[in-house]
């Protein structure tokens, strides 16, 4: 069935106040018409099987469906690539991804206007819709490499679950280290940083370290920037799968 995402203060009671823009997508896209039923969903969880009305601009709610369970964090952090980043948040969606923070590294190329945000956060509403999770992905403001490592608490030990991926240095796979982490937990949070063309600078990848990253590879291949996040999050959410 087909679904669109709302504001929560778009319901009031059993009605539907839809946007001009849901309107066209309802009516002239998906070619409903008055009568037809699609599902409502607020991007957290609720979802409501709605009916389009005769006035123009509201549905009427018929029921409220069974709420999807929530999922287990997994936040990707990236480097944003100078190409491909939609792609990137469209499939991470996908995947089942619950966080994803755009990262500005020393080598990052694109320099991204506010208006990126904002499409970013359409796409992943869009591919939620599409694969029927229920949950729309939160998307961070991108900040610098050096501000968002330093909100992080330093330390000598490793912090469980957050990996951090690097190209030519002899690091454990992602894979194994994944499956021993959660083969004991397989409700552990996951985060995954992943760096921009031309990798990350030895300084960020010692910082990283510092700041309780596990530095993890990705094989001995070198794979373009968007590859390597969709390949960390395949891996991590099919060892999960099979865990659950």
């Amino acid at each position: 069935m087909q679904r669109i995402t709302i504001d929560p203060i778009q319901r009031v009671a059993d009605t539907l106040q839809l946007t001009n823009e849901q309107i066209h997508y309802l009516q002239r896209v998906l070619r409903l018409k008055p009568g037809d039923v699609f599902i409502a969903q607020d991007g957290q969880g609720e979802q409501w099987q709605s009916q389009l009305t005769e006035v123009l601009g509201r549905a009427q709610v018929l029921s409220v469906l069974t709420r999807p369970p929530r999922p287990v964090t997994l936040e990707l952090v990236a480097a944003l690539p100078k190409t491909g980043f939609d792609q990137v948040v469209r499939q991470a969606t996908e995947l089942g991804v619950t966080h994803i923070r755009p990262l500005l590294s020393e080598r990052t190329l694109l320099k991204p206007s506010p208006k990126k945000l904002v499409r970013w956060q359409r796409i992943a509403q869009e591919a939620s819709e599409q694969c029927e999770r229920g949950y729309v992905p939160d998307i961070a403001t991108p900040v610098e490499f050096t501000q968002w490592i330093r909100g992080k608490s330093g330390g000598k030990s490793i912090q469980v679950g957050n990996y951090f991926c690097v190209a030519r240095v002899n690091s454990p796979g992602l894979l194994p280290c994944v499956q021993a982490l959660l083969s004991d937990s397989p409700q552990q949070s996951i985060q995954v940083v992943i760096g921009p063309e031309g990798g990350w600078t030895p300084e960020e990848i010692t910082d990283a370290i510092a700041h309780g990253y596990q530095a993890t590879s990705l094989g001995s291949g070198i794979l373009r920037a968007t590859t390597a996040s969709l390949t960390a999050l395949a891996i991590i959410s099919s060892v999960r799968e099979q865990l659950l």
